[in-house]
Order: structure tokens, then sequence, then C-alpha cells
């Protein structure tokens, strides 16, 4: 091999290296966001990381001629059972969890009336959706860590309010 064969192989060999090392160094930067992401993912608005998979009840904000402004359920399958008393499917529900549980509450703003703005609070857990436009939704997920009954209700109209009764 000739003196100029070998300065142009080192050279390849040199900007393969480089190569290799940027595509490392993005992969590392990818894999790194992806765990990340997944770590966060596990943790609730209240900041507990999730041992087990939370509870689903799917929540709509809207209006109605004969009642006014409120939350209406429309939880299917396990998420029934969270509902309890004559709120089960109806105006404003009262959910029913164990502490320890988790659970993910999926509100959409349905508001097809008078489309105004909805929001969902439960300080007590630090869940807040922030306001939510005609057709927005938002998933805010806790864990139930405290025993007794708390408020959830939108800031906005007073009246959207229900119950989170959680038992020990």
């Amino acid at each position: 091999m000739n003196k100029r064969n070998k300065i142009i192989n080192q050279k390849n060999t040199i900007n393969l290296s480089k190569k290799r090392i940027i595509i490392l160094g993005i992969l590392l930067t990818i894999g790194g966001l992806i765990i990340y992401g997944g770590i966060n993912a596990l943790k609730t608005s209240n900041g507990i990381f999730l041992s087990s998979p939370p509870r689903n009840i799917f929540l709509k904000a809207m209006y109605s001629q004969n009642t006014g402004y409120l939350f209406t359920s429309q939880s299917t399958g396990t998420a029934k059972s969270l509902n309890s008393g004559a709120g089960r499917f109806g105006h404003n529900p009262t959910i029913t969890l164990n502490q320890g549980n988790s659970l993910s509450i999926h509100l959409i703003n349905e508001d097809s009336v008078k489309h105004s703005q909805h929001n969902l609070n439960i300080d007590e857990f630090n869940v807040h959706t922030g306001d939510l436009g005609y057709f927005q939704s938002k998933t805010v997920t806790f864990s139930a860590n405290k025993t007794g009954t708390f408020d959830y209700y939108c800031s906005i109209h007073p009246e959207m309010k229900g119950k989170i009764i959680v038992r020990t």
C-alpha cells in the first residue's frame, strides 16, 4: 500500500469514528428522553409514583338548559364501581375509591350550547386541569393518599362541583 492510500484510509477511519460518535450521542439523547418521559409518566399530580395502573373516570363539562352548568359521567367498565349514590351516572357524580388507589380523571369540555371554558380542580390532591375551551380535553392522575370527603369543582362555574370520597 502506498503512502497516499494510507492517508486516505486514515481519514476515512477518522470520519467514520466521528459519525459513530455523533450517532451514539443522538441515540443516547433519545434513550434518555424516553426514560425521562417514562419515569414522569408514572408520577401523579400530587407527586406520588404509581405502583399500579390508575382507575379511569370520564367526565364531561357541559351546559344543560334545565340544570345549568354541570359535570356528567361517561364511565364504563370498572370505573362504574367508583361512582356511588344518586349521582352515579347523573350530574356532578360522587366518586368513591380506597386510600392508596390512583385515579385518572379524563375531562372533556362538551359545552356545545354556551361554548364557555371549564376546568376541574381538587385542591387537596393538587389537581388542576387549567381552563379548557370547547371540545378540549385533559387527563389528570392522582393518588388518593388522604382519607375523607373532598370537593372537585370548576372555578369558573361554582355550581359545577361534586364529591370524592376516599375510604381506608
